[in-house]
């Protein structure tokens, strides 16, 4: 394969990463669930049984990616989550929601660590593997400023047809899906091992998780912010509701999140490289426990400005963790890798998210918030003790 093909490789993930990412129902999907007569406490349910989804195909599927192939991972997960969102459109009740839950975890987890490793291994091949945490924080640069674009069309579809969001989505993510056909299999290691490929499979976990230390702490480091940043984004529009933010207003405030998450891509590897490793990393979950708890200490209409250093966390975060874990590990088990760091990000949601949709129900939504930020100021406080003692930091 000449090194032309495989170039095009970057500009194909570009369009993927954008298309993948104009999700037009962002601003508005709990104002959704709640018109179709669902509580928080079933809106945190659904995203459980999705995340638990994926935590049961992640790693399956990461490893599917390794061994058969990373394009055709990126091809079946793409066109899962078109049909999830054809199921969300024309779906009603809680049962309806939950197999469109299904299907996004499916296609979720066939993304989830391919197009990394995808990216990666092509820089690798290119000889270019040092510029990696530069063109993936473009990537997420281009993916965030789509999704700040579709936050802002969302937004006003949403007062036409709230579901119109759903179908506008599904387009989009049917181009990923075309994208994902002409993208080229870079060079890799067949890896395997002589006693099977689930023994392989468990080899790779047994040194994500135990083996290599440093892996091990980022891992958990990235578990701790994006589930607990993900539990976060399940109560921004119940907390912009408790402000008296109008909704068409809410589509203009996640443009705002996307763009300054998409500007944290953006020069994340020059912020990372001024402030040093120690700090990059101790940062993360005080930033988000701040946030968190900025928002439940003041209800005001200008309250959504405290979600910036959320977003902060969420932009930063992807493409600096991702380039540390990648600098220790190879390119036959960097899918499956970067899907463990996946799951576990879903299984901090799981432990988390119920019982926090139960408190908000109970009381409101700033309790919501001050337990999700307790959790992270305390799991950050233990994880930067971890890291210290093993010299990560």
């Amino acid at each position: 394969m000449t090194h032309e093909a495989l170039k095009r490789n970057i500009p194909l993930l570009y369009a993927a990463r954008i298309c993948g990412n104009l999700i037009f129902f962002v601003p508005v999907i709990v104002i959704f669930f709640q018109a179709q007569g669902l509580s928080m406490t079933q809106v945190m349910l659904l995203q459980t049984a999705f995340a638990a989804a994926v935590v049961a195909l992640e790693v399956p599927s990461g490893f599917f990616a390794d061994r058969v192939g990373r394009r055709p991972s990126i091809f079946l997960g793409a066109g899962a989550v078109t049909a999830a969102c054809v199921v969300y459109g024309t779906g009603y009740g809680f049962s309806q929601f939950l197999v469109a839950e299904i299907l996004w975890a499916v296609g979720a987890s066939l993304i989830s660590g391919a197009d990394a490793a995808v990216l990666y291994d092509t820089l690798l091949a290119l000889g270019r593997e040092e510029k990696y945490q530069k063109i993936e924080g473009h990537a997420s640069f281009l993916a965030l400023s789509g999704a700040a674009a579709a936050a802002v069309v969302g937004g006003f579809a949403a007062t036409t047809w709230l579901r119109l969001t759903f179908y506008l989505t599904a387009a989009a993510l049917a181009v990923a899906v075309v994208a994902a056909l002409f993208l080229r299999e870079p060079p890799r290691g067949k890896g395997g091992h002589p006693r099977g490929e689930l023994y392989y499979l468990y080899k790779i976990g047994r040194f994500a998780l135990y083996k290599n230390v440093e892996v091990r702490w980022l891992i958990l480091l990235a578990a701790l912010v994006n589930g607990l940043g993900t539990v976060g984004f399940w109560l921004y529009q119940p907390y912009f509701e408790l402000c008296r933010i109008p909704l068409p207003y809410f589509g203009l405030i996640f443009a705002l999140f996307n763009i300054f998450a998409a500007f944290s891509s953006k020069i994340a590897f020059v912020v990372e490289r001024a402030i040093g490793k120690r700090l990059a990393l101790i940062s993360l979950p005080v930033l988000l426990g701040a946030s968190l708890v900025a928002m439940a200490a003041f209800v005001t209409p200008l309250g959504f400005l405290f979600v910036l250093f959320a977003q902060f966390v969420r932009g930063f975060s992807h493409p600096v963790i991702q380039d540390y874990i990648n600098r220790h590990t190879w390119s036959d088990k960097r899918a499956t890798v970067m899907s463990i760091k996946n799951l576990t990000s879903r299984l901090m949601f799981i432990v988390t998210a119920p019982a926090i949709g139960a408190a908000v129900d109970a009381a409101d939504v700033r309790l919501g918030l001050l337990l999700t930020a307790a959790v992270a100021v305390a799991g950050g406080g233990a994880l930067v003790i971890a890291l210290r003692r093993d010299r990560v930091i």
